[in-house]
């Protein structure tokens, strides 16, 4: 059986450079062609864009502004300058002579477009809620746009670099070609896509800055397992292969002429349902929490010790930012865990299933180690594990208990509504708390950053005493061919292939 397997796999592996026009011909071309393994994507239009297909639509489509991954700063990418009052006003100047692929020019009415299309019911747009606030926008002419809030929101500008919020076209048919012929104004431009195996990108030789793209072509290829995405990289098949796991690096640290970088940190979110049992109960919860081990979780999960690469919480803010308010860790206790599980009506222990990404870097081993630490306390945990895409389609959102790759977000604030808030499009624990809603509005709104950082101290000190997960962050790993230089990626988690070359 794991005979034919390996043959299988072989012969996927030997097979899927094939998948582009011109298969031999491909490779003996002098244009210059970075090849990378992404995921398998689910949906991939703007406003419902899962997070997959990272390096495809992000050279397709492009931001009012991006991160600097150098210095963190925001850099000026369609819009050139931009403006406020006190949050509740925004005015930005638009870059001149860009065109979208399909020739149309780019102006305020499309930017207008992009923001209100937030709020289109037929779209379930993932930033309405961020979006709600906006009350009234004005394109006094083609290259400037004023956006009125209906309140004050300081960090504003930061939701326009969530991945979900590149500038669409007006005049484009989003619903229909969205998914088939994605169009923006990207460095580069789809040539072919065939859905869930390839797609092949080619330079935009009208893109409004002359010096960019460095290269002519990205060809990315759909890959499910990450062994086969390895494989490929290993005999020069592919350039890039992202999220990979420290097994797999430790191994591709001995090969020549590939390196692993990590450019950011990411998280996993273990969610615990609040409206389904056993986990509406907090009780229930606070006992997962007392039966783990960070340690164990970090040594077990990335062979990294505690802080030293891995980092550990029970709240939705990144230990790295500066929002982050450090609270004790409570330290293994299964008495202690038992006994709440016996006051939640639990005496005999508790039986749940645990759905996660197989597929996903640190999924199955943060899923075993879950399930091992906590039996002892009586949690007798079945492990669910599916690939991602079906992970995501059918099961996430929808289980009691689950496991969840979550990107940072440069702005914390970006991440509440959309996770913690009630009614949330992406509100995997179904959490729904005044208390909880209430300190996400006043963050949203607060132009005072003291005031601002206290108001999030009181957020994770909630999470803390009766929060819905445990927040286990760790490296966001990519393995590299020494050809490629200037990769950029910032916690925006979007990969900036314009700046990317082969030596």
């Amino acid at each position: 059986m794991k005979r034919t397997v390996s043959i299988v796999l072989l012969m996927l592996i030997l097979a899927i450079p094939m998948v582009f026009a011109g298969g031999d011909k491909e490779a003996a071309s002098t244009e210059k062609a970075i090849r990378i393994a992404e995921q398998v994507p689910g949906l991939i239009t703007p406003g419902v864009w899962d997070g997959q297909a990272f390096s495809m639509n992000s050279s397709i489509y492009e931001y009012l502004i991006e991160i600097n991954t150098e210095t963190g700063a925001l850099d000026p990418v369609l819009a050139t300058s931009w403006k406020t009052d006190d949050g509740s006003t925004w005015e930005f100047s638009l870059r001149k002579n860009v065109k979208f692929h399909d020739g149309s020019d780019f102006t305020s009415e499309d930017v207008k477009y992009t923001i209100e299309r937030t709020q289109d019911p037929t779209i379930g747009h993932l930033k309405k809620q961020d979006f709600a606030v906006v009350d009234s926008i004005e394109t006094p002419d083609a290259h400037t746009v004023i956006i009125h809030l209906s309140e004050p929101r300081p960090t504003f500008i930061y939701q326009l670099t969530d991945y979900n919020m590149c500038m669409l076209s007006s005049d484009y048919d989003y619903a229909s070609l969205g998914e088939s012929k994605p169009m923006g104004t990207g460095p580069f431009v789809m040539q072919q896509l065939i859905p869930k195996e390839s797609a092949s990108l080619a330079r935009n030789t009208k893109y409004w800055d002359p010096n960019l793209p460095k290269v002519d072509k990205l060809l990315i290829y759909f890959v499910a397992d990450i062994d086969a995405s390895i494989s490929m990289l290993e005999s020069d098949r592919v350039d890039v292969v992202p999220f990979v796991t420290p097994v797999i690096k430790n191994r591709l640290d001995k090969v020549e002429g590939i390196k692993v970088i990590s450019p950011y940190q990411e998280q996993r979110f273990v969610a615990m349902v609040t409206d389904m049992e056993p986990f509406d109960d907090n009780r229930v919860r606070l006992a997962l929490k007392y039966s783990m081990d960070p340690q164990v979780l970090a040594k077990s999960v990335a062979q990294m010790d505690l802080n030293e690469g891995v980092y550990y919480n029970e709240t939705p803010i990144m230990n790295m930012l500066a929002e982050y308010k450090e609270l004790p860790l409570r330290g293994r206790d299964i008495a202690k865990a038992k006994s709440l599980l016996a006051e939640a009506g639990y005496p005999n222990g508790v039986t749940v299933e645990l759905y996660y990404a197989s597929d996903h870097p640190f999924g199955k081993e943060l899923a075993q180690t879950i399930q091992e630490l906590a039996a002892p306390a009586g949690f007798d945990i079945e492990l669910k594990g599916y690939t991602r895409d079906i992970y995501l389609s059918q099961y996430w959102l929808n289980v009691p208990f689950s496991i969840t790759g979550w990107g940072g977000r440069i702005d914390p604030s970006m991440l509440l509504a959309l996770a913690f808030r009630s009614g949330g499009a992406w509100n995997e624990s179904h959490l729904s708390n005044p208390a909880v809603d209430a300190l996400i509005d006043k963050i949203s709104a607060e132009a005072d950053a003291e005031k601002r950082t206290g108001y999030y101290h009181e957020l994770q000190e909630l999470f803390y005493e009766e929060g819905s997960l445990l927040n286990i962050q760790v490296p966001y790993l990519v393995a590299i061919n020494d050809r490629i230089v200037d990769y950029k990626q910032p916690l925006t988690m979007l990969p900036q292939y314009k700046y990317t070359d082969i030596k």
